[in-house]
């Protein structure tokens, strides 16, 4: 079984049950997006832009508490500063799409277990 990669209780603490669960299907809905972006990125090299969508998906990961993600990005931010360092990039972004495949399985999970209970 996998460590739980993230807390909802930041997201809780602004509303209800229906917020939390609004919030997590829209990070859902996005989450595709941000790795369908970063390939892109990286293929024409575009680091610059790089670093300003992972920043995006940082701040998205943060409001999850998904710090080991977090972390990750700040990996990646760190990496595409300089192009001698893009396979490691192109290692790290593999890790983050395994990380967030899980991710994405265990928010499913959680918006399952918060309806079960409205």
């Amino acid at each position: 079984m996998e460590d739980i990669l993230f807390d909802t209780a930041l997201i809780d603490e602004i509303g209800s049950k229906r917020s939390t669960i609004r919030v997590l299907e829209y990070y859902l809905g996005d989450s595709p997006k941000f790795l369908q972006d970063f390939e892109k990125l990286l293929a024409d090299k575009d680091l610059s832009n790089f670093i300003l969508k992972a920043h995006k998906l940082k701040g998205s990961l943060g409001m999850l508490k998904a710090d080991l993600l977090v972390s990750l990005i700040n990996q990646m931010e760190t990496s595409a500063t300089n192009e001698k360092n893009f396979d490691e990039l192109q290692d790290l972004l593999a890790t983050l799409k395994d990380k967030l495949h899980i991710l994405d399985g265990q928010l499913i999970q959680e918006i399952k277990k918060i309806k079960a209970s409205l």
